[in-house]
């Protein structure tokens, strides 16, 4: 495959989505219900084999990952007190 056309099907697939500056307080708005977030689509799993689609449950499967389990949150009374950078890979 040409390095052209392969950059043109790269470009055909990315999904542009526009980040709206934030203002840090949309959390007091009840008409904003999002931000920064993909549209809702449906649910699927790919099963590695066909013998594990045919077993239908996917916390058998190969390429199933449970997020069960112990997780950290940080609460904050004030929701302008909460971590904005909490992306970064250096955040603790």
């Amino acid at each position: 495959m040409k390095i052209q056309n392969f950059a043109s099907l790269v470009a055909a697939m990315s999904v542009t989505v526009a980040a709206a500056p934030q203002s840090y307080s949309e959390w007091r708005n009840p008409n904003v219900n999002q931000i920064n977030r993909l549209e809702q689509h449906a649910d699927y799993f790919a099963f590695s084999n066909a013998d594990d689609a045919k077993n239908g449950d996917k916390t058998l499967a190969a390429n199933y990952l449970s997020i069960e389990g112990q997780w950290k949150f940080n609460w904050v009374e004030n929701a302008d007190q909460r971590p904005t950078t909490f992306f970064q890979t250096n955040f603790d």
